[in-house]
């Protein structure tokens, strides 16, 4: 199995582009850390894959082969567009992180943020504020750092400790961080696959379950139109 690659036109002016894992399963949004692209996670994603999740890398915008975003647009923004896009298609998402983009992603809110987040890693200020309390929509949340890697470390445990109730925490004493982390202690796939599998599966077969019923009743209508 290899990856497709893929395109989700945000505007006339923005198309990000990435690849895909065309695995029948859960939807998994991976995205990379500014001044970086879609190959930080080559290896964690087809092992991601592999245990049964769609994967799907991505380029932000002004990065690698994603256009170059001219509106006046936050990075979040677009990425909750993009969620949106692909929700559409592929139903309920999770999210996968890491570094300084993780402390904004996690403050995604409302019926477009992913169902759940894993943060490999994440940089955020000892002093991590609080996040605004939004219990209908509050994604489940898992990080993942080492114990070993001094401030960076201490950055993923003040992020944590920010979150709200929906959270878990993974750590393992080494000094790697980011996708370096997990490919040099590949168990970590095997607990942020188990933390999907819990937090997104549900959901996802509901949707595709409910999709299917919805293809099915346009099918049945479309004939019955057929023979009047």
């Amino acid at each position: 199995m290899e990856p497709l690659a893929i395109e989700i036109k945000i505007s006339e002016e923005l198309v990000v582009r990435g690849q895909e894992w065309p695995v029948q399963g859960p939807p998994v949004v991976m995205v990379h850390d500014y001044g970086e692209d879609l190959d930080c996670w080559k290896g964690v994603d087809r092992l991601l894959a592999d245990r049964g999740f769609r994967v799907i890398t991505l380029d932000l915008p002004n990065h690698g082969l994603s256009d170059d975003q001219v509106q006046d647009r936050s990075t979040l923004q677009t990425l909750t567009e993009v969620i949106k896009n692909v929700s559409e298609v592929w139903g309920p998402l999770g999210l996968c992180s890491y570094g300084s983009l993780s402390s904004e992603l996690c403050q995604m809110r409302g019926p477009d943020a992913p169902m759940t987040h894993v943060m490999v890693s994440p940089r955020a200020p000892i002093a991590a504020p609080g996040l605004p309390a939004d219990l209908e929509h509050e994604m489940s949340q898992l990080v993942v750092a080492a114990t070993n890697d001094g401030d960076r470390s201490d950055e993923a445990r003040a992020l944590f400790d920010s979150l709200g109730a929906k959270k878990l925490w993974a750590s393992i004493g080494a000094t790697e961080h980011g996708p370096d982390l997990v490919m040099g202690h590949t168990h970590l796939v095997d607990d942020m696959a188990i933390f999907l599998r819990r937090t997104l599966v549900s959901a996802h077969l509901e949707w595709t379950a409910a999709t299917h019923e919805k293809a099915a009743a346009d099918f049945r209508t479309t004939e019955s139109e057929r023979e009047q």
